[in-house]
């Protein structure tokens, strides 16, 4: 019976081991995830990759050019098109998705518009003065994106 509970023992220790602990995520503290809101805020920014279910989608949004502004309104702006959305920058607590302590990168245009695609709760895997790349591993209905904005 000792040697029983032993290997019960072994073997939920090894399978704690094994859990992904998602290190693709960067961690950052509440003053990081604070830094990088002043970031996003400072110029404008184009999207350089967007992949959707591993289909490459760049192409329909490279002539964009986003503009973070204060109290989260996010404008996308081309030749002749403006599209309005929201954005936020948070520490994630995780969920029944997400369930990793990291920093999201909140995107919502309505469904209808141009835009409605890009919108998602991106888990943020490195963040510079001139490029934020994105991923979504999986949301509610089963979709990956990777999501590259770049400095103009």
């Amino acid at each position: 019976m000792k040697t029983f509970k032993m290997c019960i023992v072994l073997i939920s220790f090894g399978l704690l081991l094994s859990c992904d602990t998602d290190q693709d995520d960067i961690s950052l503290s509440t003053a990081e995830a604070a830094q990088l809101n002043i970031m996003v805020k400072s110029g404008n920014w184009q999207i350089s990759k967007f992949e959707l279910d591993n289909d490459d989608k760049t192409a329909n949004y490279a002539s964009y050019e986003f503009s973070f502004e204060e109290n989260n309104n996010l404008k996308a702006s081309r030749t002749g098109d403006q599209q309005v959305g929201t954005w936020r920058v948070s520490n994630d607590s995780g969920d029944e998705y997400d369930s990793y302590n990291d920093v999201d990168f909140n995107i919502f245009f309505s469904t209808g518009s141009k835009l409605g695609e890009l919108t998602n709760n991106y888990d943020v895997i490195s963040a510079t003065e001139t490029e934020i790349r994105l991923d979504l591993q999986e949301n509610p209905s089963g979709r990956t994106a990777l999501l590259v904005f770049s400095k103009n």
